[in-house]
Formats: C-alpha cells, sequence, structure tokens
C-alpha cells in the first residue's frame, strides 16, 4: 500500500468525489458488466444513489432511494437523464442481480486512493490491521437468508460482516449468512488470510473469539504476524522463559514473558496435543487482579509493544459504533444476499470518504457527516449558479 503524506492540511468534498472520475466507473461497469439488460439504473447511477441515500437520511430505505433518484437535485449533481424515474420495487429487484464486483472494486479502489491521504506515521509502523465481526439482525420473515437466533419473543436472522481495518479505514470485508460461520474461527482467520494475500508485512490483531490452536498454526505456517488473547486458563507447555515478571509494562503488571507450546484438544475433546508451532506468551495482571494472557508470534518485539498493539484493537469497535449509529447500519435496505453485499460496500465507502474528511479537516464524526452533506449542497447550488448563467462566488465568498 503507498502511503505518501499528503501535504493539504484540509480536504473539500469535490476532491473527495473526484478521487473515482467517471471513466474509471464506466471502466468497471464495462469489466463486470454490471450494466447487462437494464435501461435506468446503470451501475453508475445505483452507485451515486445509494451513496447520497445513505449521506441525506438517518435512515435511509428503498423508498428513500426512490425520492432521491427522483429527485431533479440529485438528477443534476451526478448528470443524470431528468427524464428517467424508478419505483423503489425496481430498485429492490435491480439490487438482488447486480454484479456485486462492482461495487467490491469501487471499494478497492477508494481505499487504494484514498489510504495514500495519510502516512504511516499517522498509524504505526507495524502497519497493524485489527480484525473483528459486527452482526446486523432483522426479522426472520424479512431477511431471505441469515442466521437464526431468538430475541425475546421474536425468530430472527442476523447476517454478520467481518471486516479488517487498519486504524483510518476499512480494508478489507466478507459477509456471512450461513448458521456455521457463526464461528470466529472460520471467519476472522478468512479475512486475514484474503487480505495478508493482498498487502504484506502486515500484523494482524484480534480478539478471543478466535481461540482454534490449529488458526494460530496456520497463521504461523503461513508467516501472517498476530497478536490476540487467549482465556486465563489456557493450557500450554513452557518452552523459554523470557522475562520472570517483576515490572509494570503500561498499567499491567508482568507475571512472565515465555516461549510456548499450546494444548489444543482433539478426538471430540478426549485427548489433548501440543501445537505445530511454538508461540509467545505474555502473561499480565490488572488492577483488580484479573489475570491477562496475550499470545503472538512476533518474538523480538517488547513484551509492552505487544499489549500496547492489542488495545488499538480497541478502534474496529469504534469504528463500528459509527457506521452503525451515524451511517445506518443497524437495519437491512435490502433482504437477500446481493443487496445486502452491495449495501455493505457502498456504507464503507461512504465511511472512508467521512472518515478521510474527518481526519484531514480535523472535526468529529457527527461534524463530518453534516459538514459533507452542507458542502455537497453548496456544490449543487454552485453548479446550479453556473448552469444559470450566475457567479457563484457572489454566493460562496
Amino acid at each position: 500500500m503507498q502511503t505518501t503524506k499528503s501535504q493539504k492540511k484540509n480536504i473539500t468534498v469535490k476532491e473527495l468525489l473526484s478521487v473515482i472520475p467517471d471513466d474509471k466507473i464506466s471502466t468497471l461497469a464495462a469489466n463486470t458488466h454490471v450494466d447487462y439488460c437494464t435501461k435506468v439504473l446503470y451501475g453508475r447511477s445505483v452507485f451515486y444513489m445509494i451513496l447520497y441515500s445513505l449521506l441525506e437520511s438517518d435512515r435511509t430505505s428503498l423508498r428513500t432511494m426512490e425520492d432521491i433518484f427522483n429527485s431533479v437535485k440529485f438528477k443534476f449533481l451526478f448528470n443524470l437523464d431528468q427524464s428517467k424515474t424508478v419505483r423503489y420495487s425496481s430498485i429492490s429487484e435491480r439490487l438482488s442481480v447486480m454484479d456485486v464486483s462492482f461495487f467490491e472494486k469501487l471499494f478497492e479502489h477508494f481505499y487504494s486512493h484514498l489510504s495514500q491521504l495519510y502516512s504511516k506515521q499517522e498509524l504505526d509502523k507495524y502497519n497493524l490491521v485489527r480484525v473483528d465481526s459486527t452482526m446486523v439482525a432483522e426479522t426472520s420473515a424479512k431477511l431471505a437468508q441469515g442466521m437464526n437466533f431468538k430475541h425475546k419473543n421474536n425468530s430472527k436472522k442476523q447476517a454478520k460482516f467481518t471486516v479488517a481495518f487498519d486504524g483510518i479505514l476499512p480494508c478489507n470485508v466478507e459477509t456471512f449468512l450461513d448458521q456455521s460461520q457463526l464461528n470466529e474461527c472460520l471467519t476472522i482467520p478468512q479475512v486475514i488470510k484474503d487480505h495478508a494475500h493482498k498487502y504484506e508485512q502486515q500484523v494482524y490483531v484480534f480478539d478471543r473469539g478466535v481461540n482454534k490452536r490449529s488458526v494460530f498454526d496456520e497463521l504461523q505456517s503461513d508467516t501472517i504476524d498476530f497478536v490476540t488473547r487467549l482465556n486465563p486458563g489456557a493450557s500450554y507447555q513452557s518452552v523459554e522463559v523470557l522475562e520472570q515478571g517483576d515490572r509494570l509494562i503500561g498499567d499491567l503488571k508482568l507475571l512472565k514473558d515465555e516461549i510456548v507450546y499450546l494444548y489444543n484438544w482433539v478426538n471430540n475433546r478426549k485427548t489433548k496435543e501440543l501445537t505445530k508451532e511454538t508461540f509467545r506468551l505474555i502473561a499480565t495482571e490488572n488492577k483488580d487482579g484479573e489475570t491477562l494472557l496475550f499470545l503472538t508470534n512476533l518474538k523480538e518485539e517488547k513484551a509492552e509493544n505487544i499489549t500496547a498493539l492489542y488495545r488499538k484493537r480497541w478502534d474496529i469497535e469504534v469504528f463500528f459504533r459509527f457506521v452503525k449509529q451515524e451511517l445506518n447500519f443497524s437495519h437491512f435496505m435490502s433482504t437477500n444476499e446481493n443487496g445486502i453485499k452491495i449495501i455493505l460496500y457502498m456504507t464503507l465507502i461512504l465511511s472512508m470518504l467521512l472518515l478521510i474528511y474527518k481526519r484531514l479537516n480535523n472535526i468529529g464524526y457527527k461534524t463530518a457527516k453534516r459538514r459533507f452533506g452542507i458542502e455537497l449542497d453548496e456544490l449543487i447550488i454552485a453548479m446550479i449558479v453556473r448552469f444559470c448563467g450566475g457567479d457563484p462566488a457572489l454566493v460562496f465568498r
């Protein structure tokens, strides 16, 4: 990933929207055949419709998208045919059949370009990627596919979204709808390996939901660096004690830092066997006397650096709260797998635009979304003034 530091202290909405020019969208549409057999809802139109709807409405729906697509303001901004109109039912049907790869490639394009607007000095020297999952639920009658669970007296289905987050932007994501994929030992490693295939020399941090020792062996054999935690009762065999603790690392007391083999239950938990690889286990104690075990394959780093890396995992929880509270990612706008994935990619694209806008303009999450919308409206007004033969400088000084 290229990361040249930007000399700009702020950025405008116009500059952000220019990250992906129309000719690039047209090329992606042609390569993915997303516009096959459609007369109105072309890939470019749907892209801007969803993006604008997510930004404009606190609770986006298909009817919201219908109103926005049919508005003069939207069509003027994105140079769409004023005579074309759609119904929400047509939007729903279109989302169910559009080629998802079009939106996936748009997501990758935005990440590739927007990630160049910050430097590694703004992150850390480790290229740290936080990986975790979040769930979105809906009544089972509405959601075509999903993981079943009971909520009070209602039967619900939920979708699982596993995201890789680099500390500023989401950089990879997968959608899971099958009941067997509730297990984090299946989903988080899949996202990690997919991301590690694209980007080298990353360190991945994830929580205790991933507890299969075979997963740790696989990550090590694939030379993928990671930091996680183990439950206090984990069984292991010590190979070498690196440090017998008697000091503080941050606000934790170091108990022991050692190289170990982990025990893994096999044969339906009847017997135990050791992992193929050795790992580093750092045992600590917090101020309440609770034991915290940190596991990693980074064997040369200081113990305090390892625990500090794990603390950064919380960044992805803040990101999940942002997309759910500010970008309406807490309910489904489409109820089939294809549409769910499209809305996911579009939500993450908007999140990247807002996060970069927030960071480079040094403002908060809510302020970023509000000012982004205001600036977009001002951009539309300026375009209308020019179109009518006026001078926008008389309005915007």
